[in-house]
């Protein structure tokens, strides 16, 4: 992995350095452990996924050392003092874990600081994990059908899921659920799906008040017009985590075409942090009560 946190429960991720690491924890125990005099240090953090115990790799390596190696982090599959507890279960599930190990299809206890943290996360910035997911599936929802999304995250508990992360929040909010209608919804005028509907007779896409960039998604005779979220798949490569989702364009029984959404820690992350939001408060009300 290219990014490590050092807190369980909390939304962190810090890209991998030397000097992001040593900011972050000072070089001190119970991060950096001294095995021995000879023996280099052992440097450890947290899983941004999982929330289990990683060491960082090559994170000291001498600048002569001509060999192509980023620093990087990996599972260790013991319980660290002071840093994080081990899940064995967690580890599977997790994107960053070996894939030669089986997934984990259970759920987390509801004693789970990760699942904890997830349910804290989708209360506290539900305008924010909106605003992830309309700008990476170009669908903009009204506030009833937003409600209605997270009602049905609530009653199933998907915080508990372990395919549910810290990073992709926003698009396992709409997994699994029955077709979500895109009427009367906004679509994004020069997105994927504005475009598979501007080709279908009986769909119009007209123009809002409240944004020149998206348009609403209305017919001129009845047509059953929905969207469905599925089964992501995580890929890492050179240590970096994306999460893509097919995002299904339906209207009746025909599918017009599945297309791909992705996600990731860094990009998820910097939404989170960003210094410019203004908080929606209509969102975070709708959010605070039916998580109270």
């Amino acid at each position: 992995m290219d990014v490590f946190k050092t807190k369980v429960g909390i939304f962190m991720e810090i890209p991998i350095s030397q000097e992001n690491y040593y900011k972050a924890t000072g070089g001190l125990a119970p991060f950096v452990v001294e095995l021995g005099s000879r023996a280099k240090p052992t440097c450890y953090a947290v899983c941004p996924e999982c929330d289990n115990p990683i060491q960082l790799i090559g994170l000291n390596r001498q600048q002569e050392d001509a060999r192509p190696l980023h620093p990087y982090g990996r599972h260790v599959r013991h319980a660290v003092a002071g840093v994080a507890e081990y899940d064995e279960a967690a580890y599977l599930a997790c994107p960053y874990s070996d894939p030669s190990y089986g997934r984990d299809a259970g759920r987390r206890p509801p004693s789970s600081p990760t699942g904890m943290a997830l349910y804290r996360l989708m209360r506290a910035r539900f305008d924010r994990v909106e605003y992830a997911w309309r700008l990476s599936s170009g669908i903009w929802l009204d506030g009833k059908a937003l409600g209605h999304a997270l009602t049905v995250w609530r009653n199933d508990e998907e915080w508990l899921n372990y395919g549910s992360t810290y990073s992709n929040l926003p698009q396992m909010l709409f997994l699994g659920h029955a077709a979500q209608s895109l009427y009367r919804q906004c679509v994004l005028k020069d997105g994927r799906v504005a475009s598979l509907l501007s080709g279908v007779r009986g769909i119009r896409l007209e123009p809002v008040t409240f944004s020149d960039r998206y348009a609403r998604v209305t017919t001129t005779r009845y047509l059953d017009v929905t969207f469905t979220v599925g089964v992501p798949k995580p890929r890492v490569i050179d240590e970096h985590l994306t999460w893509t989702f097919l995002l299904g364009v339906n209207v009746g029984p025909r599918q017009l075409d599945r297309i791909e959404i992705h996600t990731d820690p860094e990009w998820f992350g910097n939404i989170l942090s960003m210094d410019t939001w203004h908080d929606n408060r209509r969102l975070l009300d709708i959010a605070a009560c039916i998580l109270s």
